[in-house]
């Protein structure tokens, strides 16, 4: 199953944060509690799942394939500030609409 898309850090977590509050002016606060609780419990079921999968690998002394080509994403000021920037383009979007 590949449903993670290949695409760098800051573009994937900049995805969630525009959805995120793209739900917020959809959903009254307990469906947004409600549909929040879900997506961490979620979440929380990954973590657990793949740090189990680390212990055992560590004490296999294996490696997990899907992990071997992490890449170590250096994030500078510039990087910062273009977020931003599209962030705020982004909230600008809904403040004229």
């Amino acid at each position: 199953m590949n449903i993670v898309p290949s695409v760098n850090a800051n573009t994937f977590t900049l995805s969630a944060i525009i959805i995120g509050y793209l739900l917020i002016d959809e959903l009254t606060p307990a469906e947004q509690n409600s549909l929040g609780n879900w997506f961490m419990l979620i979440g929380q079921v990954l973590c657990t799942n793949s740090a189990q999968q680390q212990v055992l690998n560590n004490r296999n002394h294996t490696s997990n394939p899907t992990n071997e080509h992490i890449i170590n994403d250096n994030i500078g000021v510039d990087d910062l500030q273009n977020i931003l920037q599209k962030m705020r383009e982004e909230l600008n979007k809904f403040k004229n609409n």
